[in-house]
């Protein structure tokens, strides 16, 4: 217990709160991960709103309480009118080809996947019906309705009337179903979750089989380097990409059971990256891997994934990954992605060395990152000999808990310990 509330451990505590916020504010103001796309705000749901009242206040006026009720009532017939049949052409579809294969043989399921909110649009017809029968309404007013209906059905039917990218995107962001947001948990789940909790056990290994070897003599470096082009082209080689990034060493293999394959084998390099004069920096790197599977989705035209959309899916990969290893405590701390403009490289006049400036630039932030060191004990605490009689021992710290400490992560601020 008097471990856990030494000042050595409020200066561990500590450093881990400044490491962490430097980190974010790495992320959010350097380089390309300015690129990094945002979740989307409400902004378009309040415009909507605020555009609709102006409207139907401005109608209000200029036709008069009266006639505004009667047209609205059609409107709102003939939109709800258009959904209900809208509704029911997807009903036939499933109903005759996809009721056993998607909904297991369940009607409910498939009311439920054809007519969205079907409660709320219900209740909304049958007030509608009702106040169009307060409102006596003639024959030619139906005949709007049904008018209005079936205008909606064909601007459905030619897609006029479909979702935006803009929607379509934000709905996939939303349900985290994104290819993106596949890729970046499978990279956690089945390597990164697996070998990163190991790494510094990995290279404490490395040196001693290599009897304490000069290379990651820094313990700043003991991150796995993640590098991660925005083109989502990767080498099979480092050195392909830049002669100055050469391969050193591997680091220890690790194995372990996994998915039925006896002692399956993971294993890190280690690479030295020249700079300028040619001295060389060591660190563990390599590419995310799952951007191969980006770059060759659009490659082949039978997955529909184009440049444009390649990208963002690359854009969102770093941003879910980043935001899951976060949440990692046991990942937390022993990575480093370092995003590679390389499109904007490639538009420009080429530089061989810009992988390596790159890593490089990474390599001298870690360097230059300083933290608090605790004070002396000696400073902080006066040990006294105790006497053999038993007395009284009164202190004027306030009495602290005896529970452990739960970590209360917030990106923004760093871990926060609270007692329970």
């Amino acid at each position: 217990m008097q471990d856990r509330l030494s000042p050595r451990f409020g200066a561990k505590v500590f450093q881990f709160t400044v490491e962490r916020k430097y980190y974010w504010d790495m992320l959010r103001l350097e380089g390309p991960l300015r690129l990094l796309p945002q979740p989307r705000g409400r902004l378009p749901s309040y415009c909507a709103g605020a555009a609709a009242a102006v409207i139907l206040l401005a109608t209000n006026l200029f036709l008069g309480h009266t006639q505004f009720c009667r047209h609205a009532v059609i409107a709102a017939l003939g939109i709800a009118l258009g959904t209900i049949l809208q509704g029911v052409c997807l009903l036939t579809e499933e109903y005759l080809h996809h009721l056993v294969s998607r909904y297991h043989g369940s009607l409910p399921r498939m009311l439920r996947a054809c007519f969205s909110g079907a409660p709320l649009l219900l209740g909304v017809v049958v007030v509608l019906v009702l106040w169009a029968g307060s409102l006596q309404l003639k024959l030619a007013d139906w005949y709007v309705v049904a008018m209005t209906g079936g205008f909606s059905l064909l601007l459905k039917a030619f897609g006029i009337m479909s979702p935006t990218p803009v929607e379509i995107s934000e709905i996939c962001e939303q349900r985290k179903i994104n290819v993106a947001h596949g890729l970046a948990w499978s990279f956690y789940t089945g390597y990164l979750k697996i070998v990163l909790p190991k790494l510094v056990d990995s290279i404490e290994q490395y040196h001693r089989h290599k009897g304490n070897s000069s290379t990651l003599r820094h313990r700043d470096s003991w991150r796995l380097h993640i590098v991660i082009p925005l083109s989502a082209f990767i080498p099979d080689k480092l050195e392909e990409a830049d002669r100055r990034v050469r391969f050193h060493d591997n680091l220890p293999e690790i194995a372990i059971d996994r998915a039925g394959v006896r002692r399956r084998v993971y294993k890190h390099s280690v690479y030295a990256v020249l700079d300028h004069q040619g001295q060389p920096h060591h660190c563990v790197l390599e590419y995310a891997t799952p951007l191969q599977t980006l770059y060759l989705m659009s490659q082949d035209s039978s997955a529909g994934l184009s440049s444009e959309e390649r990208r963002q899916q690359v854009l969102l990969f770093i941003h879910t990954l980043q935001g899951i290893l976060e949440e990692s405590v046991e990942c937390r701390n022993r990575y480093r992605l370092i995003v590679l403009d390389d499109e904007r490289e490639q538009e420009g006049e080429p530089d061989p060395y810009f992988l390596s400036k790159t890593i490089l630039k990474q390599l001298q932030q870690e360097e230059r990152e300083e933290y608090p060191v605790a004070p002396p004990r000696d400073k902080l605490f006066k040990p006294e000999v105790l006497s053999r009689v038993p007395t009284l021992m009164i202190s004027d710290d306030l009495p602290s808990p005896l529970r452990d400490p739960v970590e209360m992560n917030d990106p923004s601020l760093g871990p926060i310990h609270q007692w329970k």
